[in-house]
């Protein structure tokens, strides 16, 4: 990204950054990531296309930014939860309930952008960076008896697999049945 995010906004940055993201989620409600261009991104957020290129590379550097805002939201509380597993537990339960408050807009995008795309393959990145960081962050909460790189990408795919099977093939499951499915599906990489 070409803006600077580490010093503060301007009202003017501010409102800019949140019109590209709006835009963006809008156009993935409607076509695939892949279908979008940016002079429709500037179009719907009313901004000409030099704004858009004073902030942000491409479409691709724009969604990174619309993740990096929505992952502020989902690690909140789970970057101090102590064992890998409460950082897996809490990750998941906060992905559960930002889908549920934006079910409609996640469905739309979804019925969009099918799971085998860039869209989805960025949140699968995100949630492998995020168990990653919290066995680099934890060394010695788990003693596992497989490297921990494959356990952070086993607790990955399990949330993912669970999150698809809620959200993309529409099975009901509580946040309390899933944090069971989850640890039942993961029990097997515990310390001996």
């Amino acid at each position: 990204m070409k803006y600077d995010l580490t010093k503060k906004l301007t009202i003017g940055a501010s409102r800019t950054l949140y019109s590209l993201q709006q835009a963006m989620f809008f156009l993935l409600s409607e076509k695939s990531f892949e279908e979008i261009a940016v002079g429709e991104l500037c179009e719907r957020a009313m901004l000409p296309r030099a704004t858009f290129y004073n902030y942000f590379d491409d479409k691709y550097d724009l969604l990174e930014y619309c993740f990096m805002t929505i992952h502020k939201r989902l690690d909140s509380g789970c970057q101090d939860t102590g064992t890998c597993v409460d950082r897996m537990n809490a990750l998941m339960e906060n992905c559960i309930d930002f889908l549920d408050q934006n079910s409609e807009a996640v469905q739309a995008v979804l019925k969009n952008n099918p799971p085998n795309l860039y869209l989805i393959n960025q949140i699968r990145f995100y949630l492998l960076s995020n168990m990653s960081a919290a066995f680099q962050s934890n060394p010695d909460s788990h003693r596992f008896v497989v490297p921990r790189e494959m356990a952070a990408n086993l607790y990955s795919q399990v949330i993912l697999i669970i999150l698809e099977w809620k959200y993309l093939d529409k099975k009901a499951c509580s946040k309390e049945q899933a944090r069971e499915y989850l640890a039942q599906m993961v029990s097997g990489i515990e310390p001996q």
